[in-house]
């Protein structure tokens, strides 16, 4: 009795012990390590000494399934390239970025009778943008060229190309100054507005009452006619007007008219200035996006 006894104690010591849950792999030193490979390093706590700020923070990538995560840079500054497009930005970036935007000289209206404000002032101010679109320009200044597309002006004038000769007896507040320069005036509110663009005699040729194709090469042309002002030799014969006063972010060089260079010299601000006055289709181009 006594060995059947000590020989089945001895049996069930020898016997392997089985989980309840199926899972049969016996465990070992080796096989423990091993899985542990496979695993993730642990993440260490926030502030932890000798931890590094990183440079990418770790996302979730909403694979099916769960648990897949992704990876995003950091943009921390310094030269930009199209590989950065997809970093988050950093603080420090971004009060950098901020602290450097872009401006653009632009106006507004003020009210010069408080109360009634049935007469208005345009004065020069510096609002940050770029110069593109019409964000950076003031809602009040879009809505009074909005108001003006539709209305004939009272009057015109200008400074011609040739030889700075001026026609300024049509009503003009201002007399232009300078080369190629054109006003016009409006009624605004029962009260008389002058608004102010400059003309050019380009090498580009146009479509009546629509944006030049090229904006920079028509403004270079500007600038080549105006460094040898007055001239009855511009660099071309092709007659673009633009919006200058009251400013708005959306004034682009518009063709109105082809001439010989000469004609063009002395006839282009005469075009700029009357055909504001008169026609609206042209009166809209030249305002911009405010004719919208």
């Amino acid at each position: 009795m006594k060995r059947i006894l000590i020989g089945t104690v001895a049996l069930i010591m020898t016997l392997p012990a089985f989980g309840d849950d199926g899972d049969k792999t016996t465990t070992s030193k080796p096989y423990v390590d091993t899985q542990i490979e496979t695993t993730q390093v642990k993440i260490p706590a926030a502030g932890a000494q000798g931890v590094g700020e990183g440079t990418s923070v770790i996302t979730y990538t909403n694979t099916a399934g769960g648990g897949v995560i992704g990876e995003r840079g950091l943009y921390t500054g310094g030269n930009y390239s199209a590989g950065d497009a997809d970093k988050l930005i950093t603080a420090a970036a971004l009060n950098n970025t901020f602290t450097n935007l872009p401006t653009t000289d632009t106006t507004t209206l003020e009210c010069a009778n408080p109360g009634t404000c049935t007469l208005w002032t345009i004065i020069d101010q510096t609002a940050y943008g770029a110069g593109s679109g019409s964000g950076g320009t003031d809602p009040a200044i879009l809505a009074m060229l909005q108001a003006l597309v539709n209305t004939t002006g009272m009057g015109f004038c200008y400074k011609n190309l040739k030889d700075g000769a001026v026609n300024a007896g049509n009503n003009c507040t201002t007399t232009p100054s300078n080369y190629g320069d054109w006003g016009t005036m409006f009624t605004y509110n029962n009260e008389p507005v002058q608004v102010n663009g400059i003309s050019v005699c380009s090498t580009l040729s146009g479509t009546y009452a629509q944006e030049a194709s090229d904006q920079s090469q028509v403004q270079s042309d500007y600038e080549s006619n105006m460094s040898n002002a007055p001239t009855s030799s511009p660099v071309g014969g092709n007659c673009y007007c633009k919006l200058t006063n009251p400013s708005t972010s959306a004034a682009r060089w518009v063709f109105r008219v082809s001439n010989s260079v000469s004609i063009c010299a002395d006839l282009c601000a005469h075009h700029c200035g009357l055909s504001v006055r008169n026609y609206s289709d042209f009166r809209g181009a030249v305002f911009g996006a405010a004719a919208n």
